[in-house]
């Protein structure tokens, strides 16, 4: 009588994985695909349109302008400053992971496009497709060095000094209301009365929102969140969230430059 020397493998064990199918794998091979690469440019893509109109609505204490609004947007910046303290340094880090991966994978995939076809079309047919979508890569790159100039402007001050007062030029950085919190209200005034200022911030203000008005479609029906059926609902959610920011934006730098905010 002979015994087997096959032995079970317990049910409550460690999962057995066949060669080059382990989740880590799996992921691997399709984030690195044509597929993947899309799914990650519409998630991260979504998820910065969801931080530009916090953003916005964050900005918009500015108006209708007084001591209200000053007092308004200086407490909210003073409350993500200090309150939030490390929340705000993982917002920030996360954010910027974000926006990395979506520049990233878009580039990957305009990459993987060109080597796909490397001799174009001779006719070139874009009736189904319109000014926004052909413009995607270049409408995201004047995007991206509006963010670098934005961050340069406003987050370190390195483009522009203010007037204090006594007359002196400052930093936008030293401006500090009589509550000893940085003076946002003040320094916003004081860059959007740049006319130089005014004009780019609202060019850029328009690029973004005819990326964002493909984008956000472009991004629902990649994730396979609106079918056929509601393909018009995405594109007017597009436009609704597009002219939206434009609007919020733009009424920022208008009423500052029109000295509606002083």
């Amino acid at each position: 009588m002979s015994t087997s020397t096959t032995s079970a493998t317990n049910p409550k064990g460690p999962r057995v994985y066949l060669p080059g199918t382990t989740p880590g794998a799996w992921a691997t091979t399709y984030l690195g695909s044509t597929v993947g690469h899309k799914v990650m440019t519409a998630l991260t893509g979504l998820g910065l349109a969801g931080f530009v109109v916090f953003h916005m609505i964050g900005n918009l204490k500015l108006l209708p302008g007084g001591p209200e609004s000053r007092e308004a947007i200086n407490a909210y910046a003073a409350f993500l400053k200090h309150d939030l303290g490390l929340l705000l340094w993982i917002a920030r880090g996360g954010l910027l992971v974000i926006f990395v991966l979506h520049v990233a994978t878009a580039l990957r995939l305009k990459s993987k496009s060109a080597t796909a076809r490397p001799v174009p079309y001779y006719h070139q047919r874009t009736a189904q497709a319109g000014l926004a979508s052909r413009t995607m890569l270049s409408t995201g790159l004047v995007i991206l060095a509006f963010v670098l100039f934005h961050m340069a402007h406003y987050t370190f001050a390195w483009v522009h000094p203010v007037q204090a007062p006594d007359g002196t030029w400052t930093n936008y950085l030293a401006l500090i209301d009589e509550k000893g919190r940085h003076d946002v209200y003040a320094m916003m005034v004081a860059g959007f009365s740049t006319p130089w200022i005014a004009v780019l911030y609202l060019v850029a203000q328009a690029v973004i929102a005819v990326h964002l008005s493909h984008g956000i479609r472009s991004s629902l029906q990649t994730l396979g969140l609106v079918g056929r059926r509601f393909s018009l609902v995405a594109r007017w959610l597009g436009y609704a969230v597009a002219l939206t920011v434009l609007a919020g934006n733009s009424a920022i730098v208008l009423a500052v430059w029109a000295g509606i905010v002083r």
